[in-house]
């Protein structure tokens, strides 16, 4: 189902701020979690200029309840980075602009909630701000994505 500028103009206002936010953390998450993701992993199979390694040591990592080989370069967590939590947001995104609005909330759901898992390990295991910020939004991301799931099934 496609909207006109006025069937949302007749939505709720908060059903309108859960849709943009939930649009807003797909572009962020996903283009983030992808260039970021990208660039941990080419910075562990090659060497760089400026790496990750310049931003965070791959020591780090070490406490993390992991095999040796998937933490012993920036490669596998880049990937896992990448798969994890750019690929669910960006198919929210591409949902979203194919006109499946349900389908990109949904998986907006998954994204968010696979953003709590990751963060809530990474916290685990090594407290951060960072981390707990990226929980925050997690939480906000499925909550906002769910609610704008409902209100749009709601109207149809």
């Amino acid at each position: 189902m496609t909207t006109t500028a006025r069937q949302e103009r007749n939505v709720p206002s908060l059903a309108r701020v859960s849709r943009g936010f939930a649009l807003l953390m797909n572009w962020f998450d996903g283009v983030c979690s992808i260039v970021c993701g990208g660039f941990m992993a080419l910075s562990g199979l090659v060497a760089l200029p400026v790496s990750w390694n310049d931003v965070m040591p791959i020591e780090f990592l070490g406490v993390l309840p992991l095999p040796e080989p998937l933490i012993a370069t920036w490669f596998w967590p880049g990937v896992a980075l990448a798969l994890v939590n750019g690929a669910p947001n960006i198919v929210a995104l591409a949902m979203r602009f194919r006109g499946k609005r349900a389908a990109s909330y949904r998986w907006g759901i998954a994204a968010g909630v696979l953003l709590i898992a990751w963060t809530a390990f990474e916290l685990a295991f090594m407290p951060n701000g960072l981390s707990a910020f990226y929980l925050a939004l997690g939480v906000l991301q499925a909550a906002a994505s769910w609610h704008a799931l409902r209100t749009w099934e709601d109207a149809a």
